[in-house]
């Protein structure tokens, strides 16, 4: 304890005290927004000029959300410094399944209903817009308000831990086929792993059943987000952030994607080539010029190019040729990448790393207009209960 103890007075010396950080707020904010024009901050206090919560949003972020799938993955995590609050991110995946974060908010008292409609505000509503988050009740209830209309999707990871809770008797048999069951493309598929499952405990489809299939499986999904099942890019972004939490208040990226030499992103290429490989050894059969039926074996499958779809439903699902769509492209002699989604496509890589963030000058240099200097933001009332703060999360029993 006194070794920690130690460690904060230290930290104190060299980065300031915690209450102090809050009242450098307003003038950080002004500094962000001046030296990235566009960039969204929103600053509340109480009535006694108390914080209660921000929200930040760069212009590189904002501009780049529009070139990357319309998937909303949003997580908090709860702040780990003297004052109480959880940081809310939300972030998406871009063209090369590298993570796009495009929101922060700072929030005190889980204010999660007007940081949602920040966001909302901001970036919109997209067709096929989704949101995929873990089972956390105050997200769920918040994006429900906001956005009545946008399919509201939970971690399969996150789903599982739940079940392996309750169901700790089969989990180790559970395991496998659960998985197998969120990521079936078809209802077909999806009902034969769901038998495998009912063998072995039938209390776990009812379990499932209450949540609604539609919610965690691939094969009841009515929005295309099979490449993005868990909340795991932002529960990266919070790993990343881990140690930051405990403190006071893409040229990379752009770089990359210039010097790849593939029409689509490194991961959605490699899966396209894998696909290749697999579709070795297979029958076409064409119905019209847009029909297809390609037999495997004694099974076959429907491809229809026009409408950039299969009944195995990847295809259609993962907006990439499949195994069988590829086999007709070869056969036609067309090529994949028109078959491809926009989002994976190096231009649209390109179109999402296209702002850059400019870096703050040195805090001497900046000129802060009166009206900022004179907005006051006390420390939040919330404090930590006394004692070193825990690292790490109780693990379930």
């Amino acid at each position: 304890m006194k070794a920690w103890r130690a460690k904060e007075i230290a930290t104190a010396m060299i980065r300031g005290s915690l209450s102090d950080s809050y009242k450098e707020l307003p003038k950080y904010f002004y500094m962000l927004e001046h030296t990235n024009p566009g960039t969204v901050t929103k600053l509340h206090k109480s009535e006694d000029g108390c914080f209660l919560y921000a929200y930040v949003s760069l212009y590189a972020s904002i501009k780049g959300w529009e070139h990357c799938r319309p998937i909303m993955v949003v997580d908090e995590s709860f702040l780990k410094a003297a004052y109480k609050g959880i940081i809310l991110t939300a972030c998406t995946q871009d063209g090369a399944v590298g993570i796009k974060l495009y929101n922060y908010v700072y929030d005190l008292y889980n204010c999660l209903n007007p940081n949602i409609y920040f966001i909302k505000g901001i970036f919109g509503v997209r067709e096929g817009l989704c949101i995929v988050s873990d089972r956390n009740e105050s997200i769920f209830n918040a994006t429900k308000v906001v956005y009545p209309e946008v399919p509201h999707y939970i971690c399969m990871f996150h789903l599982w831990q739940n079940v392996k809770r309750t169901f700790k008797k089969h989990h180790k048999q559970l395991q496998d086929i659960f998985f197998a069951l969120a990521r079936a493309y078809t209802i077909e598929k999806f009902e034969y792993h769901m038998t495998e499952m009912c063998k072995i405990d039938p209390r776990v489809q009812s379990y499932l059943f209450k949540i609604s299939y539609e919610r965690w499986s691939r094969a009841y999904s009515k929005v295309k987000r099979s490449m993005v099942m868990t909340s795991n890019i932002a529960e990266s972004i919070n790993a990343v952030n881990k140690d930051a939490r405990e403190l006071p208040w893409n040229n990379k990226n752009r770089k990359s994607v210039m010097e790849t030499s593939t029409e689509l992103g490194e991961k959605y290429d490699k899966l396209l080539r894998e696909n290749l490989i697999a579709s070795e050894q297979m029958t076409v059969r064409p119905a019209t010029e847009q029909l297809y039926t390609m037999f495997e074996g004694v099974r076959q499958n429907i491809v229809c190019l026009e409408e950039g779809t299969c009944s195995c439903r990847k295809f259609q699902m993962d907006e990439l040729p499949c195994l069988h769509a590829w086999e007709v492209l070869k056969n036609q002699q067309l090529k994949p990448g028109q078959y491809c989604s926009f989002y994976y496509k190096k231009d649209s890589l390109l179109r999402t790393y296209e702002f850059p963030m400019h870096p703050m000058p040195d805090e001497s240099l900046w000129v802060i207009p009166t009206e900022v200097l004179e907005d006051v933001v006390l420390p939040p009332k919330g404090r930590r209960n006394l004692g070193r703060p825990r690292k790490e999360r109780l693990k379930p029993a």
